[in-house]
């Protein structure tokens, strides 16, 4: 999809943006105070399911909710169980023990992990600049895991659990998946169409290892309203609304720019943290996140 000129952009458009990070800055928080009720399992499951709800209606507004053809489904496969099923998979069973401010900073940083990968596996260049950027940023990324979060303030003090090993996991993951995406994956897919089908096929994957794990079906029944509002909004609006919000306005601002509103992202989880689940944080993390940001716009830099 070609992306016009920001001046074309309304207000309104700086308003969905904005509105689309900030629903993205709040899901680690939303799983996280999801998990005090139910498995991870049951929880990716019913995600899927109200993203599926909402990205079918979003195909059909658009014209584009159709079955895939026999040529399409190997790419759709692999990226709604890699990007989406084991990807979210992986998050939601993280964040039982992850520091919900952390795991936004965390994955903020993936480009540059997406950089060095793209380095060693599809030979692409790395400027002196783009290098020095990569160590700024993992500095950033190591300052803000060690010393970021006030200890013993919420359930996942300060950097250390299996959650947040697992958290950095699926930053690898997700770098990995970009990377064979790139080379491998065609990218002439309707996105609404193409995001509707993984998650489609996300679902299905989800279904089958929940009935593997021996997941508890009946905690629905005892789900508190609060419970309902965070899965409802990780699936219709984080895994739902927020994407096709995102493509919507990739046809409008370039994609270099629109990139730059996602460092907003982790600001707004940690706000969000800070009032859900009542994760604390010291200044190391505000200077850790300037690192990480300036070490991202350096690995960007022409």
């Amino acid at each position: 999809m070609k992306s016009k000129s920001a001046g074309g952009a309304r207000p309104f458009d700086y308003i969905i943006v904005l509105v689309t990070v900030v629903i993205w800055g709040g899901s680690f928080a939303s799983t996280k105070y999801a998990l005090a009720q139910a498995e991870p399992s049951l929880i990716l499951l019913m995600r899927f399911f109200f993203a599926v709800l909402v990205l079918a209606a979003g195909c059909y507004f658009e014209g584009t909710l159709r079955l895939p053809a026999r040529e399409e489904l190997p790419s759709l496969l692999f990226m709604g169980f890699q990007g989406i099923f084991f990807h979210q998979g992986i998050q939601a069973v993280a964040m039982k023990t992850a520091g919900a401010g952390n795991s936004n900073w965390m994955m903020v940083a993936s480009p540059a992990l997406v950089a060095v990968l793209g380095r060693i596996f599809l030979k692409e260049k790395i400027s002196r600049a783009g290098a020095a950027g990569l160590l700024l940023a993992a500095a950033g990324v190591a300052l803000v895991l060690a010393r970021g979060t006030v200890k013993g303030t919420a359930e996942s003090g300060s950097f250390g659990s299996v959650g947040d090993y697992i958290m950095l996991f699926s930053v690898l993951n997700w770098a990995v998946f970009l990377i064979i995406s790139r080379k491998f994956l065609r990218a002439s897919l309707p996105p609404a169409f193409s995001i509707f089908w993984e998650l489609v096929f996300a679902f299905f994957y989800a279904l089958a290892a929940s009935f593997v794990v021996g997941t508890n079906f009946s905690l629905v029944a005892t789900f508190s309203p609060q419970t309902w509002l965070s899965i409802v909004f990780l699936g219709a609006l984080s895994s739902g609304l927020a994407y096709l919000f995102w493509y919507k306005e990739l046809a409008i601002f370039p994609v270099a720019k629109l990139v730059i509103f996602q460092f907003l992202q982790p600001v707004a989880g940690m706000a969000i943290s800070y009032l859900l689940i009542g994760e604390r944080y010291t200044p190391w993390l505000a200077l850790g996140a300037a690192m990480i940001v300036c070490g991202i716009c350096l690995v960007n830099k022409k």
